[in-house]
């Protein structure tokens, strides 16, 4: 069971280490760890798919404009598709980022099902090393100059690229905020818009994780973990997400990524350490 002071620890975790790169899924894992909570592996994890929803939030409060033009976008392009006109993703630039977003969370649902016993129970050690290569990636990260390529013209590779990176996040204690704004690097994008690809990138994910997992989610709320602590936990993720965002633009502007390079060796350092601890 997950009390009320464990899944306002818990949302803090995932609302701060979902965008800064460092990797929510790692850290959840290690918090539960340290903490003993005794929910079952995919009820932990059924939790933290809430969580991840909550985050949700805070990237709708940022991006708030790019979500109500790709939301119309979509809905635009399924008129069009009655009427017998095709997608007509070239339309506006709104159009061409939703079948972008579309395209590289592929990549990520093949992952999830083929990783998915390992996403569920990780073993503590094994996250350990998923953030030493978080470390990796992101110390190479502010090796890369910023590119030039925009949404207007992102190619179809490119956004498969870029979703190949976040398919490779799905394991805990690799960052798929890191990952996935390394990826837009590695592509081309300019860095602001890797960055704002990466998060818009998180929605599409985080509906598909919810939605694979809904009867377990309504299982949970009836069972393991009253109402009350899932509110408190998804607030708490929600606004720590919020200021997370704000601070992660502010500092890839300055490329300073590489110091969450250092904190992830000393968080999978400890990690390792603690799997032979306790």
């Amino acid at each position: 069971m997950i009390n009320a002071l464990q899944a306002a620890i818990l949302g803090l975790i995932q609302g701060l280490a979902e965008f800064l790169p460092i990797s929510s899924s790692g850290h959840l894992t290690i918090a539960s760890y340290i903490m003993g909570i005794d929910a079952e592996g995919e009820e932990l994890l059924t939790f933290n798919i809430l969580l991840h929803v909550a985050t949700l939030i805070a990237v709708f409060a940022v991006y708030y404009k790019d979500v109500w033009g790709m939301i119309k976008a979509f809905f635009g392009m399924i008129a069009d598709i009655c009427r017998d006109k095709g997608f007509c993703f070239e339309k506006d630039e709104y159009r061409r980022l939703t079948v972008m977003l579309i395209i590289a969370t592929i990549p990520a649902v093949f992952s999830a099902l083929l990783f998915d016993d390992l996403i569920a129970n990780p073993p503590i050690w094994l996250v350990g090393v998923f953030l030493y290569v978080t470390a990796i990636v992101l110390f190479i990260s502010d090796r890369f100059q910023s590119g030039s390529y925009d949404f207007s013209t992102l190619s179809f590779p490119r956004a498969i690229g870029v979703g190949c990176f976040q398919a490779v996040a799905v394991l805990p204690g690799i960052s798929r905020s890191g990952s996935t704004i390394v990826g837009g690097l590695f592509f081309g994008l300019k860095r602001q818009n890797a960055v704002r690809f990466s998060f818009l990138l998180s929605i599409p994910a985080i509906l598909g994780a919810l939605v694979m997992d809904i009867k377990d989610v309504f299982a949970m709320t009836e069972q393991t973990v009253a109402a009350s602590s899932i509110i408190i936990g998804m607030v708490v993720a929600a606004v720590s997400g919020y200021f997370s965002i704000k601070l992660l633009l502010n500092i890839v502007r300055k490329s300073r990524l590489t110091y969450f390079s250092i904190y992830c060796v000393l968080a999978g350092t400890f990690a390792i350490i603690l799997n032979f601890i306790k």
